[in-house]
């Protein structure tokens, strides 16, 4: 892949704090980090309901549901989400009578997003949503995979 230079300015203070995360995290130098700060970034969604101009790209997304023992969490079937597929699906129990689902799901990112909300619409549940991939993130991957 070939790299673009260009410049970068920002406040002394936020160049310091580049500088102790790239130490802290072991990048090789601010480019580093700074291009994986931008995958990370291009992997996120915005997830306040809004229409995105790309609903139907290709995501992944993890969501953390919270919720008391004993509490039955409501089913939220899939059909009516054809792309939607759950890759994992891990539940622990915290201290005391706290349990945590873990759920990694992919598909569209319309029907990822409205089968979250269906689930994290829950009385009695603390949930997190979080889109970790995209298919541009997947796109800049490959292409720096092949070189």
């Amino acid at each position: 892949m070939q790299l673009s230079r260009f410049g970068v300015s920002m406040e002394q203070e936020l160049v310091d704090h580049l500088d102790a995360l790239v130490r802290q995290r072991g990048y090789a130098n601010r480019s580093e980090a700074l291009r994986a700060m931008v995958r990370r970034e291009l992997a996120q969604e915005s997830t306040d309901g809004t229409p995105e101009p790309h609903d139907g790209r290709e995501i992944a997304a993890l969501l953390s549901l919270i919720y008391p023992y004993g509490f039955t969490l409501k089913r939220c079937p899939t059909d009516s989400f054809p792309s939607l597929e759950i890759t994992a699906n891990l539940q622990l129990h915290l201290r005391g009578n706290v349990c945590l689902k873990l759920l990694v799901v992919q598909g569209r990112s319309a029907e990822v997003r409205g089968w979250a909300r269906e689930l994290t619409a829950q009385k009695g549940v603390t949930a997190n949503y979080q889109e970790v991939a995209s298919q541009e993130i997947y796109e800049v991957l490959d292409r720096a995979i092949r070189g």
